[in-house]
């Protein structure tokens, strides 16, 4: 009834829009026929959270894990500089976030609800806050890093209170076993790569238990994401890794 009450000169207008929005989407609709993923050859979790997506959803991508940078930059392939990224149909895609939601969209496990969407997006970006809040003590030495993030997983640290939003997020969701929703999503995915980077033993001064024994919420989506059935099928396809490390 509302639209009945626009003129018809608007209506024209948004009939026309209507129909260009229609065929732009038409064009970018095209099905994709080659992918490639970019990175070295580890499981950290901005690469190993969009290798897995596609892989769960069936969808066929080459794993590039001997990515040399600097060829890449030369190539222009590199617009941030910066490892991983993805190649579609020759167009490059980098940033964490817009891969793994695009791998997501692909491999069918991004919620269409837009509060939903949102809430993916959430918990990717608390990885990301994470990781950078980590990556602060990378150049320190080996007795500076060490006190260092002791002091960031301390009671008011910094690490820790990132860690905490993520684990506000999985109870906010119910502490379902799931980071958003009912189903599997790329915010699980993203969530058990980053626990797995925690518990492998490569972040001196953090102890590998840390997550896991700290965060319940978190470590029941960990749980839940390792018992799937795609995921056993990617950690056997990958024993170099995986092996019997359980959740790493």
């Amino acid at each position: 009834q509302c639209f009945m009450l626009i003129r018809k000169p608007v209506n024209t207008l948004f009939l026309a829009l209507g129909t260009r929005f229609l065929s732009s989407v038409a064009m970018t609709s095209q099905p994709v026929k080659n992918i490639r993923v970019y990175y070295w050859d580890f499981p950290f979790w901005r690469a190993e959270c969009v290798r897995l997506g596609l892989f769960i959803g069936d969808v066929e991508f080459e794993d590039v894990r001997d990515a040399k940078k600097d060829d890449m930059v030369n190539a222009g392939k590199l617009a941030f500089g910066a490892l991983p990224v993805m190649e579609v149909d020759g167009k490059m895609l980098s940033q964490t976030q817009a891969m793994a939601v695009y791998s997501a969209k692909l491999a069918g496990i991004h919620p269409e609800d837009p509060w939903l969407a949102a809430k993916v997006d959430e918990c990717i970006n608390g990885c990301t806050d994470v990781t950078g809040t980590v990556g602060t003590t990378f150049a320190l030495s080996a007795e500076e890093k060490i006190e260092s993030r002791k002091n960031l997983i301390a009671e008011k640290g910094r690490l820790r209170m990132h860690l905490s939003g993520l684990e506000k997020l999985c109870m906010e969701n119910g502490n379902c076993g799931f980071a958003v929703g009912e189903c599997l999503t790329m915010a699980d995915l993203a969530i058990w790569r980053l626990v797995g980077w925690f518990s492998s033993g490569t972040l001196d001064g953090i102890p590998t238990n840390f997550i896991l024994d700290t965060f319940p919420a978190i470590s029941k989506v960990v749980a839940n994401v390792d018992s799937n059935e795609k995921v056993q099928e990617w950690k056997a396809k990958h024993p170099k890794f995986y092996g019997n490390k359980g959740k790493e």
